[in-house]
């Protein structure tokens, strides 16, 4: 009977045998833990007071921008802080149609950025895959040259751009500019994608090859889907260096009817030059499909990045 009841008692305190010395139980000191660790996690106030006027001044050039697109030829006074003007219009959008091919123009730059920013995702992917996971002869060196390639500014190897396609044939060509900036947008997609391919873990591919999958197989199936938001990085990356660049298109485009949406402004440069609405109207056009397309793959951008990061 003793033995029953010193056993009872001893079933009934093991409830609080886990009881902290002030007398919460384990699962409210795991509770006040987790919410501690949200706390250190979590950004510091101050934060924000810094980033906001960043961002303000950051967004100033952006509303100048857009606001002299509005600007009325007629009347150009603007507000008192010089930003957006009193009386806002639409006509400069609709002179620069009137005025020029800005649907050419728009197709000639489609036309290159999409193709090489498929060509750009699909073989640094593959790049990236034969990097870190194949025997690769002399990957450390493959790997530092494309370091190298990707510290060069346009500027420094325009010029060998230019005569490698005239030697080739590909001068004033659309399909020039795509295999240029293929080449170009390489290097980065090739770092960015490898970084994220190393992170899966070995197991992975020597499970799949032990199921008989191909080197292929392993690539396509597994690791080009799990690299979805390095691609969409890529994607990025290489839309704004095609569509944004203007110094490429401007050596090795001279046919007015292929030049892009960036060389319109210095095309008609003589027009505009007393209608500075009509030219802040083509940069807005400009910068548009990078913002539309940044609002849609912006989640896996994160991602991506966040995933290079660790």
């Amino acid at each position: 009977m003793t033995a029953l009841s010193s056993g009872t008692a001893r079933a009934g305190r093991a409830p609080d045998e886990d009881a902290a010395p002030g007398g919460a139980p384990a699962a409210a000191r795991r509770r006040r833990g987790h919410g501690r660790s949200k706390d250190v996690d979590a950004p510091p106030r101050w934060s924000h007071w810094l980033l906001g006027p960043l961002a303000v001044l950051w967004m100033i050039p952006v509303v100048m921008v857009l606001g002299i697109s509005l600007l009325p030829t007629s009347n150009p006074s603007t507000t008192a802080l010089g930003l957006f003007p009193e009386e806002p219009t639409l006509r400069n959008y609709v002179t620069i149609f009137e005025t020029n091919p800005i649907l050419q123009h728009l197709l000639n730059s489609l036309l290159v950025s999409v193709p090489s920013i498929l060509l750009v995702v699909l073989l640094g992917s593959m790049t990236a895959f034969a990097l870190a996971r194949l025997r690769v002869p002399f990957r450390g060196v493959v790997f530092v040259g494309l370091l190298l390639a990707l510290v060069l500014p346009m500027a420094s190897i325009v010029v060998a751009v230019f005569k490698i396609l005239q030697a080739i044939g590909l001068y004033d060509s659309l399909l020039g500019l795509v295999l240029a900036y293929t080449a170009l947008g390489l290097p980065f997609a090739v770092i960015m994608i490898r970084t994220t391919y190393l992170a899966i873990p070995d197991e992975t591919y020597e499970a799949a090859l032990v199921d008989g999958a191909s080197a292929w197989t392993i690539f396509w199936r597994i690791y080009f889907p799990l690299g979805k938001a390095a691609a969409a990085v890529v994607v990025i990356w290489q839309l704004m260096m095609t569509w944004n660049d203007f110094l490429l298109p401007l050596v090795a485009i001279s046919d007015n009817d292929l030049k892009p949406l960036t060389l319109v402004p210095l095309a008609y440069r003589g027009i505009y030059l007393s209608q500075p609405g009509a030219l802040f109207a083509v940069l807005v056009l400009i910068s548009v499909p990078i913002v539309v397309v940044y609002l849609f793959i912006q989640r896996y951008l994160v991602n991506g990045l966040a995933g290079s990061v660790k």
